[in-house]
């Protein structure tokens, strides 16, 4: 650490009259007038005689040799930014207790919600009802196509035809 150094008389007088009064004690009117000064007097000297531009230059030294020699690639900084944060094993399996199949816990089963959906989307209508529906849709496309002098469509061969094509691919 540097030597102690004493300001000048003129930064003492103009910006720390506590530090001048102790410093030159003849010229202490102010410490007088003001008690709590006297206490402030002892702790703001020290701060006052450290020699301000060497610790900063220290330090500013300091700072300029920590600095990276390379930019970190994105690859590495992803990597330290997800370590440990890696996917983890789902071990709590139950049983779906509607439809049996494996389900987490405390989690709806997935094939379930599925198909309350589709319930919800049929307007509450049975398998029979929307098989009803659909015969007469298609009869009366089949009608309109009698018609006009074409083939009436069979539309039980087209989804059993779609579903092997589905079966196929999958």
């Amino acid at each position: 650490m540097a030597a102690l150094r004493v300001p000048s008389a003129a930064f003492l007088s103009a910006f720390l009259p506590v530090a001048r009064a102790s410093l030159l004690p003849d010229l202490a009117p102010i410490t007088r007038r003001i008690p709590l000064l006297q206490h402030l007097r002892t702790s703001l000297l020290p701060a006052v005689l450290i020699p301000i531009p060497s610790l900063i230059g220290e330090l500013w030294d300091g700072l300029l040799r920590a600095v990276p020699k390379k930019k970190t690639s994105h690859m590495k900084k992803r990597h330290r930014q997800m370590a440990g944060k890696a996917l983890k094993d789902v071990t709590a399996l139950n049983k779906c207790s509607a439809c049996g199949r494996a389900k987490r816990a405390h989690v709806l089963c997935p094939y379930c919600v599925q198909s309350i959906k589709r319930w919800f989307s049929t307007g509450f209508k049975s398998k029979q009802e929307l098989e009803a529906e659909k015969d007469q849709q298609y009869e009366g496309y089949n009608e309109e196509r009698r018609l006009r002098g074409k083939d009436p469509v069979d539309w039980r061969e087209e989804e059993t035809q779609d579903q092997k094509t589905k079966a196929k691919a999958g």
